[in-house]
């Protein structure tokens, strides 16, 4: 059997038993280990340390650490307190509950580094409000999953812990260039709802006079939000300033959200205990990904695809905008059925010998890379924000309601995955200027 049919048979099986809803790191060991058993037995030799050298990466200290601080902001009740300080502040203009969704989605993203917290959070919290006051369930439902995407992009972000891993990239560089991208995308998702509910006010009608809310009831609501500054200065400040690696700032900023915490009075037992659950769930689940694809990829080498595929892409016709469009396509179309997680272990090391061969900016391509996966979560019909917002929103609410709700933002999100890739300053632009 030929290489190139071996090749695409080892895609294929893949994609079927993700398909089939095996777990993602099993089934990315499990592929390889069958294809490495039929072609190349000598490959199994490099599975046991897969397991063994995984782990011991001391990049991977950064992500129970940011993990377990978002955690704590997010079962402490303290995400609460920043919606109720939007609230209060810009409630009285058209579509100012959705618009301040996104706001808090944005500052939660600075805090936790990944996309269910935000997502799930503000599902619980801003959904039932926009509700009372009567928005559009289009509106409201699209302005909490377009800003929970954000988790992925702003810094301290997970998913830029492992590319800059793999890609062998620095993690501060890379948490640099997802800054204005992600300000970006929230100000465009901003921007809308603020016009489209100007134009058409039932759908996101201001709060009625008698609930608005003097100046002093605002500047209250605001000092209230302080927890959240004084996370994304002291991790992100360490980081950028060179005091510390960004394994140290991890840890400063689990141990700043433990002293808030207990500031606050909320370090209960209760809320230390499934913090300390969800964070070594979401680790492990992350290191078993890692090692799979680990395995998957190693036995990719072996077979000799690697250079069977960065070979036929570079063939391609349409140059380098062209080989770096359909690697784009490819990493959206994996975000239907895979985790931003598995889609970056899997494809960084598929894709950075041929993004070295074409000259690319490695930061550049990260950018783009994390961008697209915002795009993929949010994109029928097995985008994870889609689901994980539907689990938590009440019963009446339907896959087509979440569905139809996310389309004029993605339409904003490919625009802005667009201007990052026609103008890369956007994305290197802070990384260049603070070296």
């Amino acid at each position: 059997m030929s290489l190139e049919i071996i090749t695409a048979l080892y895609f294929l099986v893949l994609f079927a038993v993700l398909f089939m809803g095996l777990p993602v790191a099993f089934g990315l060991g499990g592929t390889a280990v069958l294809f490495a058993m039929i072609f190349e037995p000598r490959a199994l030799f490099a599975i046991p340390s897969a397991f063994y050298y995984t782990p011991w990466n001391s990049v991977l200290v950064t992500v129970p650490l940011f993990l377990f601080m978002g955690s704590l902001i997010r079962y402490s009740g303290i995400a609460e307190m920043a919606y109720d300080a939007v609230y209060k502040l810009i409630g009285h203009v058209f579509g100012g509950l959705a618009m301040g969704t996104v706001v808090v989605c944005t500052i939660f993203a600075a805090v936790t580094g990944i996309t269910p917290p935000a997502t799930i959070t503000m599902g619980q919290i801003a959904y039932p409000s926009m509700m009372k006051y009567n928005y559009d369930r289009r509106i409201a439902i699209g302005a909490i999953a377009a800003g929970g995407a954000l988790g992925a992009l702003i810094p301290p972000s997970v998913p830029f812990i492992f590319y800059g891993l793999l890609a062998k990239v620095s993690i501060g560089d890379l948490f640099l260039a997802g800054i204005v991208p992600g300000i970006m995308l929230a100000s465009f998702y901003i921007i809308y709802i603020g016009v489209r509910c100007r134009l058409q006010p039932e759908l996101g009608p201001a709060l009625p006079h008698d609930q608005r809310f003097t100046r002093k009831e605002k500047a209250h609501a605001v000092i209230n939000i302080w927890p959240f500054a004084v996370l994304i200065i002291l991790v992100l400040g360490v980081i950028w300033g060179g005091i510390a690696t960004p394994a140290e700032a991890a840890a400063f900023g689990a141990t700043g959200a433990v002293i808030i915490n207990f500031i606050y009075g909320r370090l209960t037992w209760q809320v230390f205990r499934i913090s300390l659950a969800t964070t070594l769930k979401l680790t492990g689940m992350g290191l078993w990904i890692l090692i799979g694809a680990n395995i998957y990829l190693n036995v990719f080498n072996t077979l000799g695809s690697q250079d069977l595929l960065t070979e036929l892409v570079l063939s391609m016709p349409g140059g380098t905008t062209g080989i770096m469009a359909m690697m784009m396509l490819i990493i959206l179309v994996l975000g239907m059925v895979m985790d931003d997680w598995a889609i970056i272990m899997l494809c960084t090391p598929l894709f950075i010998p041929i993004v070295d061969a074409l000259g690319v900016d490695k930061l550049w391509f990260g950018a783009l890379f994390v961008v697209n996966i915002q795009i993929a979560y949010l994109t029928p019909p097995f985008g994870f924000v889609l689901f994980w917002l539907k689990g938590v929103l009440p019963r009446d609410v339907s896959f087509g309601d979440v569905y139809t709700s996310v389309g004029p933002f993605v339409v904003l999100q490919i625009i802005g995955l667009g201007l990052i890739f026609f103008f890369p300053g956007i994305a290197t632009g802070l990384p260049n200027l603070f070296k």
